[in-house]
């Protein structure tokens, strides 16, 4: 069962996988904190689900910032819900969230039907076809969204690609977000297709950082790695929607973080030393707080820290989904692998980047090359 004492840490641990995305989870943590005051929501592990327990993933799309000044009704998620069990012919045993990263972590939980300890991504991605379940050029369906004007959407036989362009065309008449459930899943096929604990390991890691003391050590506490420490000396906004954080670190490194929705790879003096799929977090040295994207500024005095993404993500098969190439940026996966969590140093060991490492100061990015090339 998750209950109101539990919110702080599910949410301080959903921030950490968000790294650097997923939406500002407060509202969302204040709208859970009502419905579990009401009664606990039971939360279930996939190896206790029926085999023919079939469960939903669900969420809030588009601009979930909005979700502050434009609050939902509480019932979107699970009208949603409802139109994807009408448009199959199934009957919703559970319910499981979309992406743990961020204020869909929570989400789930705000609609009082079970929830089932998995995800379709096991951070915070920005796009449908970062989902476990989504294929390039695979149509699948159905996935249902509905705005806070009960205004209901349904996509079928859609692939990534094309399922987010019509999600972009509908969340742009709805007023910046939706509820969105996805195509049900039967349980047996949950630990093929989803991100199994992801969850649990949200609580855990909120746990973990609301029982640290001030300036403890939150990269090895965390199970993860120090990249660096410092303080922001630049943040560089591009039009395109991506961004560039530079840190001066405490022993004379530069850092560049490189971001989109979220942080996406660290170069330390040029050499890439941390990449997507693993998880980025930039901590407030002080109090460990975790800082967005968009709240990130100069000044700021950070850890960054890489955390590790799930296996899913690490298969020869899948890695390139979530890879820095699929956000345009040309280099190798730099992840952490069996032996490197512990936390090295003051600046940070160099984990090895798969297939090589490679200097990242002149290597292209997509957004800089002329019309045509590289996309």
């Amino acid at each position: 069962m998750i209950t109101e004492q539990d919110v702080a840490a599910l949410d301080s641990g959903c921030v950490l996988l968000g790294s650097g995305g997923g939406g500002p989870s407060a509202t969302m943590a204040t709208l859970l904190r009502q419905r579990l005051r009401a009664a606990p929501v039971p939360f279930l592990a996939v190896a206790d689900l029926p085999r023919d327990a079939v469960v939903v993933p669900i969420g809030f799309i588009g601009s979930t910032g909005l979700l502050d000044e434009k609050l939902p009704s509480g019932g979107e998620l699970n009208e949603a819900i409802e139109v994807v069990a009408r448009w199959s012919g199934v009957r919703v045993d559970a319910v499981m969230s979309l992406e743990a990263g961020g204020v869909n972590g929570l989400a789930a939980f705000c609609c009082g039907r079970p929830v089932v300890d998995a995800d379709l991504m096991g951070r915070a991605f920005p796009r449908l076809g970062h989902m476990s379940t989504s294929r390039a050029h695979v149509a699948a369906g159905p996935y249902a969204m509905v705005d806070a004007a009960g205004r209901t959407t349904v996509m079928d036989r859609c692939d990534p690609d094309a399922g987010e362009r019509m999600i972009r065309g509908a969340l742009a008449a709805s007023g910046g977000w939706a509820a969105f459930a996805h195509w049900p899943i039967r349980a047996v096929d949950l630990p093929g297709q989803a991100i199994v604990g992801s969850l649990s390991r949200a609580l855990g890691l909120g746990r973990t950082m609301l029982s640290l003391p001030g300036r403890a050590p939150r990269a090895a506490a965390l199970g993860g790695r120090l990249a660096g420490t410092g303080r922001v000396v630049e943040v560089n906004r591009r039009p395109s929607g991506r961004g560039t954080v530079t840190v001066l670190d405490h022993g004379g490194a530069v850092l560049r973080v490189e971001m989109e929705n979220e942080y996406q790879v660290v170069f330390r003096d040029g050499v890439p030393v941390a990449t997507t799929p693993d998880v980025l977090c930039l901590l407030e040295s002080r109090t460990g707080a975790p800082i967005a994207c968009h709240k990130i500024r100069p000044g700021h005095r950070v850890e960054v820290v890489q955390l590790a993404s799930p296996a899913l993500w690490r298969r020869p098969d899948r890695l390139a989904q979530v890879s820095p190439a699929a956000f345009g940026i040309e280099i190798p996966p730099c992840l952490l692998e069996d032996g490197d969590a512990d936390d090295p140093g003051p600046a940070g060991g160099d984990p090895p980047c798969q297939n090589g490492t490679s200097r990242g100061d002149d290597l292209p990015h997509r957004d800089d090359l002329p019309d045509g090339e590289g996309r």
